[in-house]
């Protein structure tokens, strides 16, 4: 006998592997609950759908690990974009005009310009500007608070929001 466990060698056996819940089946778990913070039955969900798609074909396997977290990754991202991860919520501030809000001081206008603009982007752009900037969150509670999968997200959407409010105002750096 072996003293090494066989490395599964086609699909089908990879998918024989996961579905034992070894080792594998565990930092699969592991990852995609870090990784997108899915709870238990979506977990068990996705690998299930990985198991499925392995047991279609009865092919070879150059890196086993390699092809079962590709195809655990693309599994979740379908997951979250059919449960719909980022919903559009109405702010209450967006149901108000600019003249409804009392501005005083020397940069009201400056302020109504700022309402103004914003009115004009995506009601996802100003909920990450209004947790980051206005409430003070940082990237990761953002992230958190608003169902972003990670920081490098809210980053991302920040700095697009950022260059079309920019390019609105026809602000150059």
């Amino acid at each position: 006998m072996d003293a090494e466990p066989r490395t599964p060698r086609t699909r089908l056996e990879l998918a024989e592997n996961i579905a034992g819940r070894g080792d594998l089946c565990r930092r699969m778990e592991a990852h995609v609950r870090h990784r997108f913070r899915l709870s238990a039955p979506e977990v068990d969900d996705v690998i299930q759908d990985v198991v499925l798609e392995l047991m279609r074909y009865e092919e070879p396997v150059r890196d086993s690990e390699g092809l079962v977290f590709r195809i655990l990754h693309l599994r979740t991202l379908q997951l979250l974009r059919r449960r719909g991860v980022r919903r559009e919520e109405p702010i209450e501030d967006d149901l108000r005009t600019a003249e409804d809000l009392p501005i005083q001081g020397p940069d009201a206008d400056v302020r109504i310009l700022l309402r103004q603009t914003l009115a004009q982007t995506t009601p996802a752009c100003r909920r990450l500007i209004r947790a980051h900037y206005l409430e003070g969150k940082t990237l990761k509670e953002t992230a958190e608070a608003l169902s972003y999968a990670s920081l490098n997200v809210v980053w991302t959407l920040l700095d697009r929001c950022i260059r079309r409010l920019r390019s609105v105002l026809g602000v150059t750096r």
